[in-house]
């Protein structure tokens, strides 16, 4: 395979160009499939609480609009890794890898992760809920050199 000094300037150029847009297609279609879930749950979730059968739908559906987000970064070191649902123990985990050492996810990383991923699970009215009501919304990622982190979210009742 030819390395990037190999190939025309022209030619560079449309490969960017195509890769970046695929990747916002794939972005596009994403979010896209997001927020018509979210919007279900919303109005879901403002008539009645969903059961969890309910709820576990909704999240498999956001699971597979989740598959089009794998490899895409989230921020300079980490990107998705795909979403997992087991309805039967009432889990949705978000799986992520990073680049950065798991020396680097240390105590005060973990405090702070773990406060972020409360809060934005927490003031959702869904998600909020689904924590409230045994589901376990976890964020379980993992470093280049194989350590790894779960995080669980924890709303107060």
């Amino acid at each position: 395979m030819a390395d990037k000094g190999d190939v025309p300037m022209q030619a560079q150029a449309s490969i960017i160009s195509t890769t970046d847009r695929s990747r916002r297609t794939r972005l596009r279609s994403a979010k896209a499939g997001a927020l018509a879930l979210g919007c279900l749950l919303i109005g879901a979730g403002s008539a009645s609480a969903l059961d969890d059968r309910d709820f576990c739908v909704v999240a498999q559906q956001l699971a597979v609009a989740a598959e089009k987000d794998i490899g895409v970064w989230i921020d300079r070191v980490t990107r998705s890794a795909g979403m997992l649902v087991l309805c039967d123990r009432k889990t949705v985990q978000f799986t992520r890898f990073t680049y950065a050492p798991s020396a680097s996810m240390n105590d005060a990383w973990k405090q702070s992760k773990s406060a972020d991923w409360n809060a934005t699970h927490c003031s959702s009215p869904v998600w909020g809920e689904a924590v409230r009501g045994g589901w376990k919304i976890v964020l379980s990622q993992t470093a280049a050199d194989g350590g790894q982190v779960s995080i669980t979210a924890e709303c107060r009742r």
